[in-house]
């Protein structure tokens, strides 16, 4: 493997389309939970490096030379893992020193994708649901394991990490309390998406139902007519006052069915990926999920 990222090291550099840069990171991050799980530890992104490119689709990714000589020499990986990091699985395996690995979807029990009435898709796939980070508990039993393997990784930070971890998780059981008070107290139960639906965690954690046109991974964007019009009807029937749209989906449908619906639209935070601006002005899990709390107060009044 090493031999492969020398080669193409070389191509790339020929090519021109080298940035100058020789960074060499402690830790290399797949995607943002992963990147925002090792700043939140770590305690700055002085030394992290996340693959996916801000405001992008995360789906479908391919990893480039850059991408795979920096995972060769960083000390540790980060990623969620599954079906969709399939590339990241190979690129490990094909390391013949491969550096050491933290997978989000080891730290938790994991769920089935679940299909639900008006939902489209195929009937029969029951996946791995991937977005674990969604409950707030499994990211505190992520923000932990992490601290412990991070200190492994690097022995002479292990006060600081621990510290750091210890931090992060109280904000973090403060939010959950948030979120539980606002689910027990509103007038509705149900949130109803135009878009994917990658929250399942956060349903099954708060109590909460749903009606999606797409399940949580599912590659189509464009629903049917006939799952447009279940939705524009359960909005009707619940009487919701919002509809809601996952970050970086097309808002088009979710415009569709609240105009129909007689209703509004916001947008709900899976943290899959998110925007270059939000990248930019460096929020968290913690500020994405405060502002989710907010949404889910709003939908559910």
């Amino acid at each position: 493997m090493r031999i492969i990222i020398a080669i193409l090291s070389v191509i790339f550099l020929l090519s021109g389309c080298a940035d100058n840069r020789e960074d060499t990171y402690f830790a290399v991050a797949a995607d943002f939970p992963s990147y925002d799980a090792l700043r939140a530890v770590i305690g700055s992104d002085d030394d992290i490096l996340m693959l996916l490119p801000p405001g992008t689709e995360s789906h479908g990714y391919e990893p480039t030379p850059k991408d795979m000589i920096a995972v060769s020499d960083a000390s540790i990986v980060v990623y969620t893992g599954g079906h969709s990091q399939e590339w990241m699985e190979r690129l490990l395996s094909s390391d013949d020193d491969p550096p050491m690995v933290f997978r989000l979807i080891d730290q938790v029990e994991l769920l089935s994708e679940e299909r639900r009435e008006g939902m489209e898709g195929d009937e029969h796939h029951h996946g791995i649901d991937e977005h674990v980070w969604t409950s707030i508990p499994n990211e505190i039993a992520i923000i932990g394991n992490l601290a412990d393997v991070l200190s492994e990784a690097d022995s002479s930070r292990r006060e600081l990490f621990q510290a750091n971890a210890a931090a992060y998780i109280d904000n973090l059981e403060a939010l959950d309390s948030e979120i539980r008070d606002i689910v027990s107290s509103s007038r509705l139960d149900t949130l109803i998406f135009a878009s994917r639906f990658p929250l399942l965690y956060f349903a099954r954690e708060y109590g909460v139902e749903y009606y999606a046109a797409f399940p949580g991974c599912a590659e189509e964007t464009e629903p049917s007519a006939r799952t447009i019009a279940f939705l524009i009807d359960k909005a009707k029937e619940l009487g919701t006052r919002y509809v809601l749209n996952i970050e970086l989906s097309s808002s088009l449908i979710a415009r569709t069915i609240a105009e129909e619906a007689g209703c509004g639209v916001l947008v709900f935070n899976s943290m899959h990926n998110i925007t270059r601006t939000d990248f930019m002005n460096g929020e968290t899990y913690i500020t994405l999920m405060e502002r989710n709390a907010e949404v889910l107060r709003e939908a559910l009044s």
